[in-house]
């Protein structure tokens, strides 16, 4: 029982199930897509009652850790990805794709993994939370000016955002309030995973053909994907290391360089632009998934190697 309940609360599992199932079960995508929204809806709000606004109200406190993942997570992230896919994505709509995981706001993931490898707790949150307030401006500008009038619809795009960001935020300081988050701080992990798992599950399984056939542009969405996380992950370490930056900021650095909220890049994508649209948020959700993996096995071998 007990591998059971470790089995289908584990990340790693389900979110490689969602992948395989959105392969294996034929025409169900087109029912569950309209259930991402909702689920990924849920995954912020659980999320997001990790923090109370009040810590917003030292200004001093909030700019330079929201700067910082500003730049490394719009700027820098969205400049390693777009460059190459703007030379390698001939397909107008992949591009717009793209384009909405390059301005995507950070992945919520980054609260537990700040934890997880030993970065700074207090400035990756803060950070991260700074980030998706300004993402309401920063989202529709960028979105204008990568893509063009069919992604500023303003209806369409205002809906998605109270959906996915000033809904959940709202709702979640509520919780915070009035001190409802800890009846649901025990089953936080298995909330987001499964959410995600809808999210994840309905891409793939919508895009299915090109997951089993068109491996040219499953290979090339890939690639980008893989160097924009996994290059980013080595480049400011490295950087970073080398400028003198203290470890527990470096890390936060890291994390804010490399994990995108790519449920939400699908999402959004399938909700203005339609299926394809919606590919590089799908493959950005597998490619975290290694990273996750990864960088958990690196913090246990460090973990033990200094215990011993």
């Amino acid at each position: 029982m007990k591998k059971l309940l470790w089995l289908v609360t584990n990340r790693n599992f389900i979110l490689v199930l969602s992948l395989v199932l959105g392969l294996l079960l034929k025409n169900i995508g087109d029912w569950v897509k309209h259930l991402t929204i909702p689920a990924l809806a849920i995954v912020m709000v659980v999320s997001l009652t990790r923090i109370s606004f009040k810590s917003f109200l030292n200004f001093r406190k909030v700019i330079k850790p929201t700067l910082y993942t500003l730049l490394f997570n719009f700027v820098i992230f969205g400049a390693v990805m777009l460059i190459p896919a703007w030379f390698l994505i001939k397909d107008r709509q992949l591009w717009t794709g793209f384009v909405i995981l390059a301005i995507a706001p950070p992945g919520v993931a980054i609260a537990p993994f700040a934890y997880i490898i030993g970065a700074d707790d207090e400035y990756s949150v803060v950070g991260m939370v700074g980030a998706y307030i300004a993402s309401l401006i920063l989202i529709p500008l960028a979105g204008w000016a990568l893509i063009g009038r069919e992604f500023v619809q303003p209806l369409n795009i205002f809906i998605v955002f109270v959906e996915l960001i000033i809904g959940p935020m709202i709702i979640a300081q509520l919780l915070v309030k009035f001190k409802a988050e800890k009846y649901i701080t025990r089953a936080r992990g298995a909330i987001v995973n499964w959410g995600l798992f809808v999210v994840i599950f309905a891409v793939v399984a919508l895009n299915r053909e090109v997951f089993l056939s068109d491996f040219r542009t499953l290979g090339i969405i890939s690639l980008i994907s893989f160097i924009a996380v996994f290059g980013l992950w080595f480049a400011v370490n490295i950087i970073s290391k080398k400028t003198g930056v203290e470890e527990r900021i470096r890390k936060s650095y890291i994390l804010a360089a490399t994990i995108k909220n790519s449920g939400f890049a699908a999402a959004t994508a399938l909700a203005l632009l339609g299926e394809k649209a919606s590919l590089p948020g799908a493959i950005m959700s597998v490619v975290l998934i290694i990273f996750f993996i990864i960088i958990g096995l690196k913090t246990n071998t460090s973990a033990s190697k200094k215990n011993n």
